[in-house]
Order: structure tokens, then sequence, then C-alpha cells
């Protein structure tokens, strides 16, 4: 054998020996397309949020040693931040792996990933970095102590919103949970950018009296309108009211049909195209107008505000996504063209116009 023939089959073992000693894995952003919204109040700042998860696909009992992020602007890193071990062993989840607990009931189970752990990020930058990417490298170990190091690179972009949309009620409201980049909905699960609005009377309150029932909130059966006009692509009226404000059985909804939908509550998704859907949840049972394959009017009426599914009261939950499909579809930025705040963070109230 030559000497070239024993070199090469010596490089060959010595990356077959490398890859032993590597314990392999992938990076996977959720969501795919990370999106970022400039801050409420003038703050000349713009947030954006994601989550990192390490899936991998025999042995999972990974563990982070270290991990980094760096933000461009084009070629330039304009901004780096690193966590240690420690901080790591603090930070990671497990969100998007289903286990023996996992409600029947759970987004979990339409949205999963073969995850060893995930990282959840959350950035504040000012608006002049013009941020475009982050680039996330991870370290792990496995439990042999073979170490594996990956990196992957985001884009983040702003969102053109392409549907001119209502807000669903006429009157007054309040928001009150709102976008993951304001501390409101999350877990990445297709929620990101949903918001949650209350009804309010013409004096501005919220409850008719202290007596603690649906019925006591001003919102509560308050007509719900198509935020702009399309074809439903998804009309549910059988979840049961939850009998009053406060914690909701999510386990006695795994007994429904399509239990992960009944997360939602009874609830109605409309197409309006250009990729942009509109979905409201949470209506009162029976209330629904419309059905699946029907063209809705912007302004028509399809049901009204209730208190079904996941809600902890009556309120409705509004999101726009890029899919017909809820923990599966994109969660989109969103802006109302009839009130003054046109982008709604939490505690603002509004008078539709």
């Amino acid at each position: 054998m030559s000497r070239v023939s024993l070199l090469l089959l010596a490089c060959l073992f010595a990356v077959q020996l490398a890859k032993a000693s590597q314990t392999e894995f992938r990076l996977q952003a959720v969501p795919a397309m990370v999106y970022k919204v400039d801050d409420p109040g003038n703050t000349g700042t713009s947030s954006f949020v994601f989550d990192t998860a390490v899936i991998c696909s025999t042995d999972c009992a990974l563990t982070p040693i270290s991990a980094s992020v760096e933000l461009s602007n084009g070629r330039s890193v304009v901004e780096r931040q690193e966590w240690t071990a420690e901080l790591l062993a603090k930070m990671k989840r497990a969100n998007y792996r289903i286990s023996p607990d996992t409600p029947a009931a759970s987004p979990r189970r339409m949205f999963a990933l073969p995850e060893a752990f995930d990282l959840h990020f959350y950035f504040r930058c000012p608006q002049a970095l013009a941020i475009e990417s982050a680039a996330v490298r991870v370290k792990v170990a496995d439990a042999k102590g073979r170490r594996g190091e990956q990196m992957l690179r985001i884009p983040i972009q702003y969102y053109q919103q392409k549907t001119s949309l209502l807000v669903p009620f006429r009157g007054r409201g309040v928001a009150g949970q709102d976008w993951i980049t304001n501390g409101g909905h999350g877990g990445g699960i297709g929620t990101d950018f949903a918001i949650d609005l209350r009804g309010l009377d013409q004096n501005y309150a919220e409850k008719k009296n202290d007596a603690g029932e649906n019925d006591s909130a001003w919102g509560w059966g308050r007509e719900i309108l198509a935020p702009a006009a399309g074809i439903v692509t998804y009309a549910r009226n059988d979840v049961p009211n939850n009998p009053r404000p406060g914690d909701p059985d999510i386990n006695s909804l795994g007994a429904l049909h399509d239990p992960v939908m009944a997360f939602m509550g009874n609830c109605v998704i409309i197409d309006h195209g250009n990729s942009e859907y509109s979905v409201m949840a949470h209506l009162q049972q029976g209330s629904v107008t419309v059905k699946l394959g029907e063209r809705v009017a912007a302004g028509q009426g399809i049901g009204k505000l209730g208190n079904s599914g996941d809600s902890f009261g009556p309120h409705l939950h509004y999101q726009l996504q890029s899919g017909p499909q809820p923990f599966h579809g994109q969660s989109l930025p969103f802006r109302f063209q009839n009130i003054d705040d046109a982008q709604l963070s939490r505690g603002t109230r509004f008078t539709t116009k």
C-alpha cells in the first residue's frame, strides 16, 4: 500500500474518531420566522423573541455548556451576549416535548419536537441598530461527556401587514394580555402576537358588579365581528362555557372532539387572502353564526364574546397568523385601523370608530 493510501486511511480514521467523540444534534428556531416590532411608548427601541430548540435523533440527555448570540446588521456584528453553563441550567426548558403528564388538550400535541431542551431569548435593542440577523451558537455535552457545538443564523425582520383590520367588536374596550415582546402571549406555539380584548361600558368600567360571574363583565355577550372580509376556514360552537371567571379546567377539554382545538374554545378562523388569517377564540357556546366555507364581510357578526376553552374570564383572544391552523401557522404582528392606538399594548383603553 502506498504512502498516499496510508495517509488517506489515517485521515479517515481520525475523522471517524472525532465524530465518535462528539454528540450530534441540530438547532431549530421557534418560531420559524422571527419578527421584530417597535416597542410602545416612543422608546426608540424594537424587540424580538425566539426559542432555540436543541434537536436530537437518539440520545436526548444533553446538557448545555455554553451559548452565545451575535446580533448583526448586514456583515457587521453590533451586539454579542454569552451565557455560562450555570445560567443555562436555569434557562433551559422543554416546551415542545410531549411528556406523560401533557394534557390531551395541550397545543404541544399539535406542535411537538424531539428536543433535548430549548432556550428562550428576548432582545430589546435601539431601532438605529437595524438588527437583521441573530447567530446562535450552542455547546452541549451528553451523559458520556462527549461534546458538540452547532450554530444557527436566524433572519430578523419587520412584518408588512397586507390586510386592513378592524377591532372585532364595537364600542369601548381594554387590552389585556398582549404580545410576547411586551410580556404577553408566548410559549412559541403560534400565539406570540395574540392579544386579549375585554369590553368596557360608556364610563370605561369593566364590571357591572362584584358577583364574580361571567355576566358580571360588561364584555360578556358582546357581538364579535369579522375584522376583514374573507372565507371561514374553521368554526366551532360546542365547547362549554367556563362556569365563571377563574382557572379553567383544561383536563376536561380532553373529553371533547379535537381537544387541542377545544383549547381555543369556540373559535372562528377567517382567511383574508395573502396568507393572513384572523383567529377569534373563547366565544360563547352556541353563539357562532357562521359556517365552514362561508364568505363573510368586514364588520359582519360571527358570534359573541365568551369564556370557553383555556380562558380565565370573558374576553376575546385575537391573533393574525400565516396559515389556517392554530399552533402551526406563524403568528404575525398586526395593527387595527379603527382605533387611535393602532398597536394595542397591555392596559390600553380604546374606543372603536
